[in-house]
């Protein structure tokens, strides 16, 4: 066996870095070989911080070959994984005016507009794909993906059908079952499909965070945090953030006409409000907390998320205790520490399981001075005369604890704080 033969299999196996590593060499020897060099890109894209090495890869390959379709598509496919996806559907549109009967470059420019948002495009490009060729697994699997988004339950049912007759060794096949099945709210039938999937490929990340998600949608409460999440994955990001800021203008005039008619119904209203903004950003940590409840569901959890789990639904539930004692007894540092407490679950939200680095670090960094001021607040009043003679100092520091919490469930929704760098 030739030493590029070997580099495929390997490939082929999923031994990607062995792959890598071949494919160096024979282009030691080999400068000139476009084709080494789109393994090679493909290769990198599967690896987890090498997508960048896997566009220069790509390039070179389109530098000594550029009238290949083939090679364009796959630089749409990294383009795309690089979080660029209108440079990506400028190569899918390259790769298809080069060659508009290949379904690869037809399913690229689908995966380009997934990256947009654009389910109804994703829809329209994939079933081109499969219109070439009916048994393109990449188009089945974004089709299905994107009916599922689109809300079309019926269509995606049946394609779900289809994807599994077809592939029903293909990983990803059971991922997008799976999360159908989530949909439809079936999270025992989405755990054995990501079971299945996982069993197939045991380095799916895919596939274990679907089934963490099946084993959250165990609880009633995080089944409607999901069915918020469906919802909103129907939009592209800036239609997102049209509906966060209708429902906040509507939130403040149904609060400000509240109070004309009678100021404790505003007041109640405000609660309310409160507590549906807490139980969007609360409800993946208090889904982990209860996973840790779980002696085999926890062992699926990585220590971002246990941490999560902890700060989130452990402080939650201590801090309950803690104003629901303090009150009870009349201790006011229980209680203030208490609303600490809850306060330091909104920024711990974005921290711990958090992929964006500058995210980790920002939501951090108020996460540990939510936590500082918080025991300042109360050791200060444990030493001095109570809660009804507040200093200015304490008063300051629990108005930037609260502010910080309110402040972060609006940063939560910017998507560079929250969505993994790749490089």
């Amino acid at each position: 066996m030739s030493e590029l033969n070997h580099g495929l299999l390997l490939q082929d196996q999923g031994r990607l870095e062995e792959a890598e590593a071949i494919f160096y060499s024979v282009l030691a020897r080999e400068p000139e070989n476009d084709f080494v060099y789109s393994r090679l890109a493909l290769c990198q894209l599967n690896q987890q911080g090498k997508k960048q090495r896997a566009l220069e890869s790509i390039g070179e390959a389109i530098r000594l070959r550029s009238d290949s379709a083939f090679y364009h598509a796959v630089k749409s496919l990294i383009l795309s994984g690089l979080h660029k996806g209108k440079e990506a559907l400028v190569s899918a549109d390259d790769a298809i005016r080069l060659d508009p009967e290949d379904a690869f470059p037809l399913a690229a420019k689908a995966a380009a507009y997934c990256e947009l948002d654009q389910w109804a495009k994703v829809e329209e490009w994939s079933t081109r794909a499969l219109q070439v060729d009916s048994d393109h697994a990449m188009a089945a699997n974004l089709l299905t993906h994107s009916l599922r988004l689109q809300g079309k339950s019926d269509q995606n049912a049946v394609a779900v059908e289809q994807l599994l007759a077809a592939s029903p060794e293909d990983s990803f096949a059971h991922v997008n079952a799976g999360w159908s099945a989530l949909q439809r709210g079936n999270s025992q039938q989405a755990e054995t499909h990501f079971r299945e999937a996982l069993r197939l490929e045991p380095d799916s990340d895919a596939a274990r965070d679907g089934l963490l998600e099946s084993f959250r949608a165990r609880s009633g409460f995080y089944r409607i945090y999901l069915s918020y999440c469906f919802f909103m994955q129907r939009f592209t990001g800036g239609k997102q953030w049209g509906i966060i800021v209708g429902i906040y203008i509507a939130y403040q005039l149904m609060r400000r006409w509240l109070e004309t008619i009678n100021p404790m119904i505003a007041a109640v209203f405000v609660l309310l409000w409160l507590a549906l903004i807490l139980w969007v950003w609360l409800a993946p940590g208090i889904g982990n907390f209860l996973i840790l409840m779980d002696r085999s569901a926890r062992l699926a959890l990585k220590p971002g998320e246990k941490w999560q789990g902890l700060a989130v639904g452990g402080g939650l539930l201590l801090g309950v205790v803690s104003i629901a004692t303090g009150f009870g007894l009349s201790i006011d540092t229980l209680l203030l520490g208490g609303i600490g407490l809850i306060a330091s679950t909104v920024p711990a939200s974005l921290t711990f399981a958090n992929e964006s680095r500058k995210g980790r670090m920002l939501f951090g960094s108020i996460t540990g001075a939510v936590y500082a001021m918080t025991l300042f607040v109360v050791v200060k009043l444990s030493l001095g005369p109570g809660v009804s003679e507040l200093d200015p100092v304490t008063k300051s520091l629990g108005g930037f604890v609260l502010l910080s919490a309110l402040l972060c469930t609006w940063l939560g929704n910017v998507r560079a704080l929250r969505q993994e760098e790749v490089s």
